[in-house]
């Protein structure tokens, strides 16, 4: 299946539901790197580690600046980041803490970090960093690092100079809030409940809100260009406010990557190429072909096309398309399973994480050429989850270290559909009720 690469070089940004923000021109990329962590890295990620490590110029030449600007507890977790650093290689003099920060850490007593509001625009800060091959973003509130980096739209010295630092072949990466910031369209709250019942939103609360409610969006320091990213992307089961992220955005950025925990998405400018690396995958949504069908109980769309990536897949933007690790057997034709109708709603699910769902019981399933899931919080409206695959499908698998499954999904597609959920229960006095639940 193929996809379509939208150029970034055109105007305005959609904030909430018609708010446009127009960013600043950026300057063309060619030699930078990208790494972007879904969040929850573990410092036994030894492969996320490394890759950053090598793409900073090695042990011996890495010099890495570090921004806390999202952290809640910025020299706490600057040091919880040094220290793995260390366990793979570096000296803990390669690694600074810049001054970047609105919250203060309350394990230093003796300094109040929430004073590093206006470091970003410190110009001997800014000057240093041309001693630098990398820079990382620690994780928290994303709307602290735009806010710091690139108050009211516009770049401070020191994000000017970490485009420098890109531009001349260095490395920049973060972990959750310092992922999300790397795309130009950024999500910056709301959950896939909030996002495709209520839409959009243009109010925030606080770090709750990127936990429940409306989708906010919000303009990000436009590092990615090809998309728009998203994090902790299993656990929290973000798909959802992805696809309409993406979709309300289509005329510019109509694909969405969305990395699970402990995994990263490493980009390369020089070949316009992405890998997925870590402990999970990075899912892609692809809205280019979808079509949005009006409907007063949420998000009606039909034809989005979801592919999973993990273990060494990659994507390639100028040819528009998906690279199976070439260790991997497809699946498509030589399926493992057998299963007519597999269970894929609810935690008792044998796959309940969308990375396995598509790739065990669909693409890895020759008994099913569709699995559905529900999506409703008991009586009342909901939405129906349709998950099929056509002829523009194919899956991959292989295993890792011996034992560790490695499955890929590209191209499968995905109809959301409103519902009205009823639940009757089934009890000794009823025993002809009928169905648990009906989708009507």
């Amino acid at each position: 299946m193929k996809h379509i690469v939208i150029s970034v070089l055109s105007l305005g940004l959609l904030l909430g539901c018609n708010e446009t923000v127009t960013p600043e021109p950026k300057p063309e990329l060619k030699k930078g790197s990208l790494v972007l962590v879904g969040g929850a890295l573990a410092g036994s990620n030894a492969e996320v580690y490394q890759r950053f490590i090598q793409l900073a110029g090695g042990d011996l030449q890495a010099r890495v600046a570090v921004i806390p600007a999202a952290s809640g507890q910025p020299v706490k977790y600057f040091k919880q980041f040094q220290a793995d650093m260390v366990r793979y290689g570096l000296d803990a003099d390669q690694m600074t803490l810049f001054p970047v920060a609105v919250k203060d850490d309350k394990s230093t007593a003796d300094v109040d970090e929430s004073k590093w509001r206006s470091g970003a625009t410190d110009s001997r800060l800014a000057e240093q960093l041309s001693q630098y091959t990398a820079v990382w973003f620690l994780g928290g509130d994303q709307l602290n690092i735009t806010a710091t980096l690139a108050p009211d739209g516009k770049q401070s010295v020191l994000l000017e100079a970490i485009w420098a630092l890109y531009q001349r072949g260095g490395v920049v990466g973060g972990t959750s809030a310092g992922a999300a910031m790397m795309s130009e369209v950024m999500i910056a709250a709301g959950d896939s409940w909030g996002a495709l019942t209520e839409g959009t939103t243009n109010s925030y609360s606080g770090m709750q809100d990127q936990e429940h409610g409306p989708l906010l969006l919000a303009q990000g320091l436009g590092f990615f260009p090809h998309a728009i990213i998203d994090q902790h992307f299993d656990r929290k089961a973000r798909f959802g406010r992805l696809i309409v992220a993406t979709e309300l955005n289509k005329t510019r950025f109509p694909m969405g990557f969305g990395i699970d925990e402990n995994t990263a998405l490493v980009y390369t400018a020089y070949n316009s190429s992405a890998q997925v690396i870590g402990a999970g995958a990075v899912t892609a949504i692809d809205v280019r072909n979808a079509r949005r069908i009006e409907n007063p109980h949420g998000y009606h769309i039909e034809n989005v096309r979801l592919s999973v990536m993990q273990g060494g897949d990659q994507y390639h933007f100028e040819t528009e398309q998906f690279v199976a690790n070439p260790l991997k057997s497809a699946t498509v034709g030589h399926e493992y399973l057998n299963l007519a109708k597999p269970v894929v709603s609810g935690v008792f699910s044998r796959n309940s994480r969308l990375k396995d769902m598509l790739t065990f019981d669909l693409v890895d399933n020759k008994g099913s050429k569709e699995v559905i899931s529900y999506l409703h919080q008991g009586p009342g409206s909901g939405f129906i989850l349709q998950f099929s695959q056509d002829e523009f499908t194919t899956g991959y698998w292989q295993y890792l270290d011996g034992l560790l499954d490695s499955g890929s999904a590209f191209g499968v597609q995905l109809n959301i559909v409103p519902a009205e959920f009823s639940i009757t229960p089934l009890t000794a006095e009823l025993p002809d009720s009928g169905n648990a639940a009906k989708a009507q």
